[in-house]
């Protein structure tokens, strides 16, 4: 009898020692569990701020290619602009020279005379 008391106080010293090592493993398991939920949490999170982002930062990019094709455009219009104003500076250049040489003349054929 003595025997079997002491092997039923080892048997339950033995399932409680079981008992603590299975809940603390639990714990462990819940806590692992917990973390993971958080990390996923913060993964979706930042996908979505990513996507956010990313869809910001295209815009921003367009409305440069927008402002840089008017910005171009503009160039363009200003550089035929520039041109036709040399062109028309040119020929009034020409037509003031001409009418110079013809007063010069004038002048001299007046002297001459």
């Amino acid at each position: 009898a003595a025997k079997y008391s002491e092997l039923e106080a080892e048997k339950t010293s033995v399932e409680a020692k079981l008992q603590d090592r299975i809940e603390s493993h639990n714990a462990e398991v819940e806590s692992m569990r917990e973390n993971l939920t958080h990390m996923q949490t913060k993964l979706t999170d930042a996908e979505s701020q990513s996507a956010a982002l990313k869809a910001e930062m295209e815009r921003h990019i367009d409305g440069l290619k927008t402002e840089l094709d008017a910005s171009h455009a503009k160039s363009i219009d200003l550089e035929s602009s520039l041109a036709a104003e040399r062109e028309a500076s040119a020929a009034k250049y020409s037509e003031l020279e001409a009418e110079k040489t013809s007063v010069e003349a004038k002048l001299q054929d007046r002297i001459e005379s």
